[in-house]
C-alpha cells in the first residue's frame, strides 16, 4: 500500500514570465489610473550580482515568504516625477524634491500592493514591508543578496522607469 503525503508543498515566488506580467499590469494600471499616463513595458532581463538602476528616486520595499526574502524597487528620474505630479496636484504647483520623494513612496506602495494581491490570489502568500525611498541625482542602489534578480523597464514617451526584483532563499532553490 502506498501512503500519500498529506504535507502541503509550499509554492514559492519565481523570477519568471508570471511575475513580470503581474508587475507590468500593476505598473501600467497604477500609472493609467493615477496619472492618466500609458506605460509601455519592455522585455525583462534576469541577471545575477550587482544591478545598477537608472534614476534619481527609488522606492524600495521588502518581500517575505516562507523561506524566501526579496527586494522590490521602483526607480525613476526627477524629470519623470516633474512630468507626472502636475497630473494630480495641478500645473500651477511647483514640484519640490520632497513632493517627488513622497510620491515615489506612495507609487511604490500602490504598485507593489497590487502585485501582492495578484500573486496571493494565485495561492502564494507573500508579505510586503513598508516602503523606503532613496533619492539623489544619479544615486546607486545596491542590493546585498545572493541570487538572481529581474529588471523590467517601462517607457513613458522617451523616459525610463525600472522595476527591480531580487529573490533569495537559504538554499537558492527559488531564485
Amino acid at each position: 500500500m502506498v501512503m500519500e503525503s498529506t504535507v502541503q508543498k509550499t509554492m514559492h515566488l519565481h523570477l519568471d514570465d508570471n511575475l513580470s506580467k503581474e508587475i507590468s499590469t500593476a505598473v501600467c494600471e497604477t500609472m493609467r489610473k493615477t496619472f492618466k499616463i500609458e506605460m509601455v513595458p519592455g522585455q525583462y532581463e534576469i541577471g545575477e550580482g550587482v544591478a545598477s538602476l537608472v534614476g534619481d528616486v527609488t522606492g524600495v520595499i521588502g518581500i517575505v515568504q516562507d523561506q524566501l526574502e526579496g527586494t522590490l524597487a521602483l526607480s525613476l528620474s526627477y524629470d519623470v516625477m516633474r512630468d507626472l505630479l502636475p497630473q494630480i496636484v495641478g500645473r500651477s504647483v511647483s514640484i519640490t524634491h520632497e513632493m517627488a520623494v513622497d510620491a515615489v513612496g506612495e507609487m511604490t506602495n500602490m504598485i507593489f500592493g497590487q502585485v501582492k494581491c495578484g500573486i496571493n490570489g494565485t495561492g502564494l502568500q507573500i508579505k510586503l514591508g513598508i516602503p523606503t525611498v532613496v533619492s539623489g541625482k544619479g544615486h546607486f542602489v545596491s542590493h546585498f543578496h545572493r541570487g538572481k534578480y529581474m529588471i523590467i523597464p517601462f517607457k513613458m514617451d522617451d523616459q525610463l522607469i525600472q522595476v527591480y526584483v531580487a529573490l533569495h532563499s537559504g538554499n537558492n532553490k527559488y531564485d
